[in-house]
């Protein structure tokens, strides 16, 4: 069964990434093959032929840029893979599993790399937010070199239920403010801007939280602040990739990163008040 979906998923990568003027016949011989009645064999894999099954096929059969016939005699104890093909099974033949078959004509070929797209910008968007979650707080951390103690002495552990409060209504107050700007025609082109906005206040958050995740770590006491940062923001990227766990894990670093971020900002124009 293992080895069944191996050759599978090999042969459906093969015809998704070769393009359509490197066709299958081009890499390996075009020949018509039999199984004659009264014949058993294990499988039966065709790449750029025909398959004509009137024997018994103890296994599966796969046909990649052919066409299968099942006759009155044909006997499949597993299942019938076509791609690129059409089945045509008699009313006699006997088949123990299911029959797939795949047209990559042009609708389908364009299906199958629109899907490939979206899964890679999907893996792209991913791949770029984790090393912004990286990146952008150990340079924050490496501009304030010596004074990120003092900076993360502002919001103490014990404060986490406080700030967690302020970042929860911060979100909801952005939340509100994109859905107003969504309602206006003129407003529109603006919610990638307040988003954008609200995004850059976020990177001391996460530099605070890389920090305390970092200097939890033993082997890391001695280490600078920003190599604290870079450890914690690895490990918060990190759950952030986990799937179900990693958009709860995400919602909690961005809501207490607001409430870091906001407090910051007010303790700021206090002082220069």
């Amino acid at each position: 069964m293992r080895n069944k979906w191996i050759v599978i998923i090999a042969l459906t990568l093969l015809i998704a990434f070769i393009p359509g003027t490197v066709s299958a016949k081009s890499l390996f011989e075009h020949q018509h093959t039999t199984v004659p009645a009264g014949q058993t064999v294990d499988d039966v894999y065709i790449v750029g032929g025909d398959a004509d099954i009137r024997g018994h096929v103890k296994g599966i059969v796969v046909v990649v840029n052919g066409n299968a016939l099942l006759a009155d005699t044909a006997v499949v104890d597993g299942m019938v893979l076509v791609l690129g093909g059409e089945v045509t099974q008699s009313p006699g033949a006997v088949i123990g599993d299911d029959v797939y078959g795949l047209s990559l004509d042009s609708d389908t070929q364009n299906s199958l790399l629109l899907g490939s797209g979206l899964v890679l910008g999907v893996w792209l968007l991913q791949l770029g937010g984790s090393l912004l979650l990286i990146l952008l707080p150990t340079l924050f951390g490496i501009a304030l070199r010596n004074r990120v103690k003092s900076f993360l002495d502002r919001f103490p552990s014990k404060q986490m239920g406080r700030t967690l409060y302020i970042g929860f209504f911060t979100g909801l107050l952005l939340l509100a403010l994109s859905i107003l700007l969504m309602l206006s025609v003129f407003g529109i082109p603006l919610v990638p801007v307040v988003l954008l906005i609200a995004c850059i206040p976020l990177i001391p958050g996460v530099a605070a939280i890389g920090y305390r995740m970092g200097d939890s770590f033993k082997l890391a006491e001695h280490l600078p602040d920003w190599q604290k940062i870079l450890i914690g923001s690895l490990i918060a990227a990190a759950f952030c990739n986990i799937p179900v766990l990693g958009w709860l894990w995400q919602l909690f670093i961005s809501l207490l990163s607001l409430g870091i971020c906001v407090q910051w900002v007010s303790q700021t124009a206090r002082k220069r008040s």
